[in-house]
């Protein structure tokens, strides 16, 4: 054990100070999303289980086919762990532990550098964008897709290599086998064979590979194929994604600015800073007002960040020649994959959020990580930066976690869930109402509306209290029957203000 820690001390140390930033993300409850999912995970025979795969039908009107992490998933809490969310996440953190390790691999592959793996992993376990994914259950599909893809992708290198044994077609197969998986599990992995393209691409510019055009047809063939089957089974049975958020809009005006946010995101910027943004670069003058001991900190390192990237980038531009072409070619590799996967949610201006950068961020601390050892800014200069970036990333968690959505519905739900398990048997024989008061009225929105819309209406209790779901109003200010056995709520007692 100790010759073990010794070996691997960088990357225990790596998982430790990772999981102490996103631990208390274990004790979070259900919300929103997750109650619908909780709902049709429900089954009574082996048939309804196969029915999670069905590609031809939408059984539970999910509208989307992801029978891995949105079917099976939930499935699991339903089953076997009595519809409590803490075994679901701390499969999230195990999956999220695989894909820092899949990232270290992949950079090994692309650089042949460790300590540019150690930085890339680094990097990637501790930045913020990853609140998302850990704290809602319903973010796990980001998880899980990534760790299938980034497996894909690595199987498909060492096969193109020739790396670690004599059966390349196996890897190629299993590989393959990945993909398929990948798109039960997210749509946004039709990208996939396009990153494999790239990757090829990559590999035969840099003299890695001296793989035929011919032979990388035919390897690639099959991903294609599949691609091909699948879109044409999706849109015709499932069509495409839609709901309130889900606006798509194909302006590049659009998408360019999801595009700088996404990115501005992915060095630790907190996702909240989007609503105080405004046309012009307009500040919204509440974000010091409330916020000021946090945002101040972290634009004042964000900056000191920026400026040490660019100073490792003027140094990467003055180096060799050799270098300096290698350095090019990573440096476009890195942005393309950055845009590229991002492609499936870029032009859904309305519905931004940082756990879409789970896979895209690969491509930003690969980057980073070659920057900061190639360029040779010095290991005290590293180290410098190593520590804003982690500063800035626990900041803006601490800030996320205070502000976000998700947080701030799983106290509300669990407040609820804690009232009806106290409460739930002497409110059975009568109608429940959810109400408004007159005082509720000067609120820019309704608590009831919002009670509705993290307990995703009614599946909570269908959930939980199935015997109250039928019994169960969001009346809001509407007069309510003056029947003995009815039971009003005010829905403001659960929101904290």
């Amino acid at each position: 054990m100790i010759t073990f820690i010794r070996k691997h001390w960088k990357w225990i140390a790596i998982f430790a100070i990772s999981f102490l930033m996103f631990y208390p993300a274990l004790f979070c409850f259900f919300t929103n999303d997750d109650f619908f999912f909780l709902k049709i995970a429900k089954v009574s025979s082996f048939k309804d289980f196969l029915n999670f795969f069905n590609l031809v039908t939408d059984i539970g009107g999910i509208g989307v086919y992801r029978p891995l992490t949105l079917r099976v998933f939930y499935f699991l809490t339903v089953e076997f762990f009595h519809t409590n969310p803490m075994p679901l996440h701390v499969i999230s953190f195990a999956t999220f532990f695989l894909d820092i390790f899949l990232v270290g691999t992949f950079t090994r592959l692309m650089t042949k550098n460790n300590k540019i793996v150690l930085l890339s992993s680094f990097l990637y376990a501790t930045s913020v964008t990853h609140f998302g994914q850990l704290y809602y259950i319903g973010a796990f599909q980001e998880l899980f897709l990534t760790m299938l893809f980034l497996g894909s992708v690595i199987l498909f290198i060492k096969y193109e290599t020739g790396m670690k044994g004599k059966h390349p077609l196996g890897k190629l197969i299993m590989s393959l086998f990945l993909f398929i998986l990948s798109i039960m599990s997210k749509e946004t992995a039709v990208v996939l064979p396009f990153a494999l393209v790239l990757v090829h691409v990559y590999l035969k510019l840099t003299k890695r590979i001296k793989v035929s055009v011919n032979t990388l047809i035919l390897s690639l063939l099959p991903y294609f194929v599949i691609l091909g089957v699948y879109l044409f089974m999706h849109f015709n049975y499932f069509g495409l994604i839609s709901g309130d958020s889900y606006i798509w809009n194909f302006a590049p005006g659009k998408a360019i600015n999801s595009l700088a946010w996404y990115g501005l995101w992915s060095l630790n910027i907190p996702e909240m800073l989007v609503d105080f943004v405004g046309p012009g670069l307009h500040f919204n003058p509440n974000l010091l007002k409330y916020w000021a001991n946090k945002i101040i900190p972290i634009f004042a390192l964000f900056v000191l960040q920026i400026l040490m990237i660019f100073y490792s980038f003027l140094k990467f531009i003055k180096s060799g020649k050799d270098v300096n072409k290698k350095g090019w070619l990573l440096m476009g590799f890195s942005l393309l994959w950055f845009m590229g996967t991002l492609i499936p949610v870029i032009f859904l201006p309305v519905h931004k959020f940082t756990y879409y950068l789970t896979l895209p961020l690969v491509g930003v601390v690969l980057a980073l990580g070659y920057l900061l050892e190639e360029t040779k800014i010095g290991r005290v200069a590293i180290g410098i930066f190593l520590v804003m970036w982690t500063i800035t990333s626990i900041i803006s968690l601490r800030l996320t976690y205070q502000t976000n959505w998700i947080t701030q519905s799983q106290v509300v739900t669990y407040k609820v869930f804690q009232y009806f398990k106290k409460n739930g048997v002497n409110l059975s024989g009568g109608n429940v109402y959810f109400i408004d008061t007159k005082s509720d009225s000067s609120l820019p929105w309704s608590p009831t509306q919002t009670l509705k819309t993290v307990l995703s209406d009614k599946n909570f209790f269908d959930v939980f209290y199935p015997n109250l779901s039928e019994k169960v109003n969001y009346a809001g200010l509407a007069e309510m029957p003056t029947a003995p056995s009815t039971e009003v709520i005010e829905s403001r007692q659960f929101l904290g203000y």
